[in-house]
């Protein structure tokens, strides 16, 4: 297998085990290693946070019928997947072996889309979009995708310390949630699928452990991740 720099992104709706998934496979291999994001509070990142902003401007510069464009954490994200392969090829650290893409660039443009904002269903959005994922789909070796049915999910969500839009909701009110954030992946994996690339591993988190999907995915890190 090649030497270079493999990444991989793990991605789901909330409550799939994405974080706990994430720390297994950095505990059982010794040669991945979980990729830092970019930080718009961090001044050495503020250079790739203005490298973004022509080529943001006119996605977002157009009001569409005097409504919110983006919020600040959304326009975030819009940074993140714009920026941040540039970022992980500047850093020695993931120019080799096997990185790990937690709320990488696909969970990030899903974040994008789910809140269905009307810019996000404009052409320019649209065209932007298939754009980034073209991109990355270039980037990324595999998309470890994480699935449970509904009920798990909202039981995790629920009893877990991070916040979430449908954590405390009605039963179906975190159905509808839920449903939304998978229809968007839905989009994204739609294009992923047209293009053919990169790979889609999928697993159900409600009937395989986190070690036993770790285990799934021996080939990638332990063959790529020695550049056997």
């Amino acid at each position: 297998m090649s030497t270079g720099p493999h990444r991989i992104e793990i991605a789901g709706v909330a409550g799939a085990g994405k974080s706990t998934l994430t720390r297994t496979l950095r505990h059982r291999y010794a040669g991945c290693r979980v990729a830092d994001s970019l930080h718009t509070r961090v001044p050495a990142h503020w250079p790739y946070v203005a490298h973004s902003i022509p080529r943001l401007l006119p996605i977002i510069a157009r009001p569409v019928r005097n409504r919110p464009l983006l919020s600040w954490d959304e326009l975030k994200f819009a940074i993140y997947v714009s920026e941040w392969i540039r970022f992980l090829r500047a850093s020695r650290e993931y120019r080799y072996g096997v990185t790990i893409l937690d709320q990488g660039p696909i969970f990030a443009l899903a974040c994008l889309l789910w809140g269905q904002k009307p810019i996000t269903r404009s052409e320019r959005f649209q065209a932007w979009v298939k754009e980034m994922v073209e991109r990355w789909s270039l980037e990324l070796d595999a998309i470890v995708w994480l699935a449970a049915p509904d009920h798990a999910l909202l039981e995790r969500i629920n009893h877990r310390d991070q916040t979430h839009e449908a954590k405390g909701k009605s039963r179906q009110e975190g159905h509808e949630l839920i449903e939304s954030h998978r229809q968007a992946y839905g989009q994204l994996f739609e294009l992923i699928d047209r293009l053919g690339r990169p790979r889609v591993l999928r697993f159900d988190t409600n009937t395989m452990s986190p070690v036993e999907i770790a285990g799934e995915l021996a080939e990638i890190f332990e063959g790529r991740g020695r550049g056997s």
